[in-house]
């Protein structure tokens, strides 16, 4: 089911509940297909599909010698 960049910047704005004027909802309808391919691009190297990029602290990792001012 093909649906225009308008369509789905409503719908999206809508499943989030965001309330948006005419002229806000024209320019994020100008902007979606440079996102869109933005975000499709991020999937699309097969070498970073299972990489998990979160930061963690571990507090193991550092010692009561780190110098936490500096």
């Amino acid at each position: 089911m093909m649906t225009d960049d308008a369509t789905t910047v409503r719908a999206l704005l809508g499943a989030a509940r965001i309330p948006a004027s005419d002229a806000e909802v024209a320019g994020l309808t100008a902007a979606y297909p440079g996102i869109r391919a933005g975000i499709e691009e991020l999937y699309a190297t097969p070498e970073a599909r299972y990489v998990d990029p979160a930061l963690r602290f571990r507090a193991e990792a550092v010692g009561p010698e780190t110098d936490w001012a500096s």
